[in-house]
């Protein structure tokens, strides 16, 4: 029943309102129901006629109730929505804790304890006193300092032509291939990938459109007739390194592969991540030096030699492409700090990276042929390690009854984080033998036995041990 309130603030006509808007919604007032007259409700209300009336008007310009002609107000017929239960919160499940990484076998990083801090310290401290240096080298394309001396590098130690305006500086590999994959995608709608490959690389590209077309890579070598019958005319390859397998690309087939670039007007995208990590006879000179018709574009990164808060990594375009970045160079923004790139510009300058890089082939040859030694010792004829020629892994294989998810599940377990062969192929075959990789970079020497125990333990527990 209506009751007027005269002590609240609210207008009277409003109280009327709200009082009947909610008996209908309520549904307590059905459709077709007579409201009661002006006059009487004002004498029941104690309110004058024009008050009742503003409310009826606003009752009625909103749809709530409505006047036939010559007769009282009545209850319009609305559709109201239908009731939902209104729905309960769950606690979402907790995902599973998984126990912390003690031995990291799946970072290719370095470990801190080989890098020589108080040297980079003091180059950075060098740096600092000269802000007109700093300010100098602000380029979107990265420091003119140091692109010089990558360029002198490059071509001392991989044979690599980079003329220093040529030379593109990021905050990684992936941000570069970003940049790449922008300057390509007018000309190229496919890319070439090797199979296994870098899982990263192939989803950057495939996240900017590009199709992709798996190439086996066996022993070394990339299937050129798969790659002759997919029609791409693009391809990513790591031919010094080839990652995850660590083979070597002949020079026979590095012949064959420019011979095809220039036969279909195509690009050869040259990965070169870890070329300086080279433990048995010279470093093999990297591709784009044998290419005379600008058909390689040169990916090349330190981060095997660099400790990881120093991401920078470079890329070196032939002719074609640098015009086409130098038209559109202002919609790429520089994402590295140009205080590291004029460090380790003095940093190679100074002939410390070198001197870096002679370090870790020494140290690192040894750490992996104690790996070895450890791993055979504690799997006996249960692996199959093969010989680290290169780089910061070790490609083992593994004979067990488990699935490879339930090994590398078995391996979190005991702290140990390890990397299966199979995640980097586009089309998994679950069939094949169970294969890991294993670094030992990130993990001290002193740890290495106790990091293989662990492995060992993870390894031959049977499920409920």
């Amino acid at each position: 029943m209506l009751q007027i309130d005269t002590l609240s603030k609210i207008p009277y006509y409003v109280q009327i309102y709200a009082y009947y808007r909610d008996e209908i919604t309520a549904r307590r007032m059905p459709a077709g129901m007579k409201m009661a007259s002006v006059r009487e409700l004002s004498q029941r209300a104690g309110v004058s006629k024009m008050t009742v009336e503003k409310a009826y008007y606003q009752l009625a310009s909103e749809g709530y109730i409505i006047r036939r002609t010559k007769a009282r107000y009545e209850v319009a017929d609305i559709a109201f929505p239908q009731k939902k239960e209104r729905p309960v919160y769950r606690q979402p499940e907790k995902q599973e804790i998984q126990p912390p990484v003690v031995y990291d076998f799946g970072s290719g990083d370095m470990d801190m304890e080989r890098f020589p801090m108080m040297v980079w310290r003091k180059l950075m401290n060098r740096v600092l006193s000269e802000p007109a240096y700093l300010l100098a080298n602000q380029d979107e394309q990265g420091a003119p300092v140091l692109r010089q001396a990558l360029s002198e590098y490059v071509y001392q130690s991989r044979g690599v032509h980079a003329d220093p305006e040529a030379i593109l500086i990021g905050s990684g590999t992936i941000p570069l291939l970003a940049v790449l994959a922008s300057l390509l995608r007018p000309d190229y709608e496919c890319i070439a990938v090797e199979e296994p490959g870098f899982r990263l690389g192939r989803e950057l590209f495939r996240s900017r459109g590009f199709s992709l077309q798996p190439v086996p890579v066996r022993d070394g070598l990339l299937s050129m007739d798969i790659l002759e019958r997919s029609g791409a005319r693009l391809v990513y390859v790591s031919p010094s390194h080839q990652f995850p397998t660590g083979t070597v690309m002949p020079a026979g087939m590095r012949y064959d592969l420019l011979h095809w670039a220039g036969d279909h007007d195509g690009m050869i995208v040259e990965d070169d991540y870890d070329s300086e990590l080279r433990y048995y006879g010279r470093p093999v000179p990297a591709l784009q030096g044998m290419d005379k018709a600008g058909r390689v574009i040169y990916m090349g990164a330190l981060s095997k030699v660099l400790p990881p808060f120093v991401r920078l990594s470079y890329m070196v375009l032939p002719p074609p492409l640098l015009g086409r970045y130098r038209q559109s160079r202002a919609l790429f923004r520089q994402g590295a700090s140009v205080l590291e790139q004029c460090v380790l510009a003095e940093y190679i300058r100074s002939g410390e990276l070198a001197r870096q890089v002679r370090r870790l082939r020494k140290d690192y040859q040894e750490k992996g042929e104690i790996m070895e030694r450890f791993l055979v010792k504690a799997f006996g004829d249960r692996i199959r390690v093969s010989r680290i020629v290169s780089g910061v892994y070790c490609h083992i294989t593994l004979k067990s009854p488990d699935t490879e998810d339930i090994l590398l599940k078995k391996a979190a377990k005991k702290g140990c984080r390890v990397l299966s062969v199979q995640s980097f192929y586009e089309n998994r075959n679950l069939e094949t033998e169970k294969e890991f990789l294993l670094s030992f970079s990130k993990i001290p020497g002193c740890q290495l036995k106790d990091a293989v125990e662990a492995l060992k333990t993870a390894w031959s527990e049977k499920e409920g041990d």
